[in-house]
């Protein structure tokens, strides 16, 4: 799915918790995944100037695969930490005024595995799995 407006990161967020729910997630897990799609969207939209989102089924679930080809991120783990957008932190004295700064760090929560590639001036991977895991467990 591309992500070209800023209204992109709604759809894809719907679209993924669907696609989870027939996969057969809980309805709470679905739920997840679709906030995480929806974050990974945003991010391509406000940070790397568009891009597009892959949902597909992997063997034990669901994997999100975002992709853009925006400035890369310098830090990584910096980025990570809630709190932090475009690379600064969050304080009264310098407010970011375009996000939160919990993007990434919420898809760390809410997913089991996430990988990050990102390079200057070529854009960002952000690989996202969740496991489809039995009633029992």
């Amino acid at each position: 799915m591309p992500v070209a407006s800023d209204t992109d990161p709604l759809v894809v967020s719907s679209l993924a918790k669907d696609y989870a729910t027939r996969l057969g997630f809980a309805h709470v897990v679905g739920a997840q995944i679709g906030l995480a799609a929806g974050e990974l969207a945003s991010n391509c939209w406000r940070h790397g100037g568009g891009g597009r989102i892959e949902i597909r089924t992997v063997e034990q679930g669901i994997e999100l695969r975002a992709i853009d080809q925006g400035p890369g991120i310098e830090n990584l783990t910096h980025a990570a930490e809630d709190g932090v957008s475009r690379g600064r932190r969050h304080s009264a004295a310098s407010p970011v005024r375009d996000g939160l700064g919990a993007g990434l760090g919420s898809v760390q929560r809410l997913m089991d595995e996430v990988e990050i590639c990102s390079y200057p001036t070529v854009g960002t991977t952000v690989i996202a799995r969740k496991r489809r895991r039995d009633r029992a467990g």
